[in-house]
């Protein structure tokens, strides 16, 4: 192990010339600076101080080329220390960072080199700094090679008469001797596993927080300019914060000509209006779906060895190139699909469809990310437009109603994989159809799924957008459907309410608070109902509605006509038949996918 790393020490001044002569990339420098100025001025407080700063992780890499630098065997890049750098290089070289919509601006960091003990030595400088003769406002202007202090002393003094000379050469010096200031620097070496790196970074972290392997695999992607690594981790970055801010097409048109005219650039182009984006996935989302649809793995590791071109075949274990080369084309062409308007516009077009057209009906993130892959799989396989939307909806109620994702996710979407390139999206489907999704599942199965005390299962939200994708009316309402007023974020009612359930010795939540229970009532017929039992408010509900429109209402809710008679009837009955009912609206909307 000793060999895979070692712990030495640079001072940031040689830190400082490593990063402006690229012998140590920072992949974080064309993103975001998230830290706040205050921090900024935490940090050369503590360096002026004397006290450290935290050790920095830097992974070698022979196989790095800079844009514009070709390929060198120093190279490192920096996977932890990234805001600490630049926050060094924004107040001490005057180099300017991005903001969250990626403009360029200065985080200047003002001096009182005469404070005396208590008073404010720095702060985040502003326009008032320019205006207190005592402040030096910007303290990069002492780290210019140019910078002489027999002129700054003149000046200053000009400034301010009174000065003590002595203690102003002594705080200056102060100042600019934290430059020599020596930081802890971990350097890893290019064969570690990433999970090993993850063990290290535990471990000298003192706040004991993981490493991101999402983090550290686009740090790997954006230094690899040989295979265009940089352009595919803008991609990535650029569609997530486009799907946000789509007026930032403007600044990456005037700011990254280069870019977009590249094939990334352009398969982002169509950004640019403002809409309800219904599946907004972070970069870590786009790697996910990226490693499923184009190389059939699940584990961020893998891919950072694939990129890293480490063969992991039993007796074939080494580095091979071809493989780097090949595993960033894939990730590339991967990256350009995912950000395909086709294809994007194509995935939430056959959710919408299945009824699934508002961020309420989604159930996780994760089924989301596992559905896109299956989706571009599906694209890559050459169906048409309208075979991938119908099997997107089949696939995706599937996986809501059978938990298809519950258990051991990852093996599963490798499997879902290896089936599909092997029978094909539809024979694959139909396989799980028929192994998960019979009659017996449908009749039994599914309909025990709706006793769920929790409002919010994947059933549910599938039995929900089955009723949306149908245009179902809510309940005793002649215009209010179910799909407006989940999307409006209305609360779920109780059919029999709890107060007229524990009258009839139901006191349970089993009862009560079950999901078979619970439908969406408009305004109006809330005014009506008032919590109380159907027996109560029947006879004002067929003074608003005839009885055939009830029946109708009632029929379009799955709810059985003997909801009036439950104490006679038996409430567990009522429950019952709603849940089967619950379950065969689900069936039946299914087959028309």
């Amino acid at each position: 192990m000793a060999d895979n790393y070692r712990i030495t020490q640079y001072s940031v001044s040689a830190i400082l010339g490593y990063v402006e002569h690229s012998q140590i990339a920072i992949p974080e420098i064309q993103r975001p600076f998230v830290w706040k100025g205050q921090e900024v001025r935490a940090l050369i407080d503590s360096l002026y101080e004397g006290y450290p700063i935290g050790y920095l992780i830097v992974w070698q890499n022979s196989q790095v080329r800079l844009r514009g630098f070709g390929r060198g065997g120093t190279k490192k890049i920096l996977i932890d220390g990234q805001q600490r750098v630049t926050a060094l290089m924004a107040a001490l070289m005057g180099k300017e960072v991005l903001d969250s919509q990626y403009r360029s601006h200065r985080i200047k960091i003002a001096f009182y080199p005469l404070a005396q003990p208590g008073e404010e030595r720095f702060a985040v400088s502003d326009q008032s700094y320019e205006e207190k003769p005592e402040w030096i406002s910007d303290i990069s202007v002492l780290f210019r090679r140019d910078f002489s202090f027999r002129q700054f002393e003149k000046e200053y003094k000009a400034k301010n008469p009174d000065t003590d000379i002595a203690l102003l050469e002594k705080s200056i010096d102060r100042l600019k001797g934290i430059t020599k200031h020596q930081v802890g620097v971990i350097e890893l070496s290019f064969l570690l596993d990433i999970d090993v790196v993850s063990e290290i970074f535990i471990r000298i972290n003192l706040q004991g927080k993981p490493l991101n392997q999402e983090d550290f695999a686009m740090s790997k992607i954006s230094v690899n300019e040989q295979y265009d690594g940089d352009f595919i981790r803008n991609a990535i970055d650029y569609f997530c914060h486009l799907m946000k801010e789509p007026s930032f097409m403007t600044v990456l048109r005037q700011k990254e000509p280069e870019f977009m005219q590249s094939k990334y650039g352009k398969a982002l182009s169509w950004l640019t209006e403002e809409e309800n984006f219904l599946y907004v996935p972070s970069y870590s989302d786009v790697l996910k779906v990226v490693l499923i649809s184009e190389f059939g793995k699940s584990k961020v590791g893998d891919l950072v060895n694939l990129l890293s071109g480490k063969t992991m075949e039993v007796g074939k274990k080494g580095i091979s190139p071809q493989l780097a080369k090949e595993s960033f084309e894939k990730l590339g062409h991967g990256v350009r699909a995912f950000v395909s308007e086709k294809n994007y516009k194509g995935f939430v077009g056959a959710l919408a469809r299945a009824g699934y057209n508002c961020e309420r009906l989604l159930y996780s993130q994760s089924v989301l990310n596992y559905c896109y892959a299956m989706y571009l799989l599906m694209d890559a396989e050459g169906l048409s437009e309208e075979k991938k939307a119908s099997l997107t909806g089949r696939w995706m109620v599937m996986s809501m109603v059978t938990g298809h994702y519950q258990s051991s996710p990852d093996s599963v979407v490798v499997k879902d994989f290896r089936e599909i390139k092997e029978n094909g999206m539809e024979g694959y489907l139909e396989q799980v159809e028929e192994l998960r999704m019979n009659d017996m599942f449908f009749e039994s199965v599914l309909p025990q799924k709706f006793a769920s005390t929790t409002s919010r299962t994947a059933p549910v939200l599938a039995y929900l957008a089955a009723q949306t994708a149908t245009g179902a009316l809510s309940l005793y309402s002649k215009t209010e459907t179910i799909g407006s007023l989940y999307a409006a974020k209305g609360d779920s009612c109780q059919i029999l309410p709890r107060a007229y359930l524990e009258k009839c010795g139901f006191k349970t939540r089993e009862i009560y608070g079950q999901a078979a229970n619970l439908t969406y009532l408009s305004k109006e017929v809330r005014a009506v109902v008032k919590r109380k039992s159907p027996k109560d408010y029947q006879n004002a509900l067929f003074r608003l509605m005839s009885e055939e429109e009830v029946r109708a209402s009632l029929a379009a809710n799955d709810i059985p006509e003997t909801i009036f008679e439950a104490e006679t009837v038996g409430v567990e009955k009522v429950l019952e038949e709603r849940r089967k009912a619950m379950a065969r609206k689900i069936e039946t909307y299914y087959r028309t996918l």
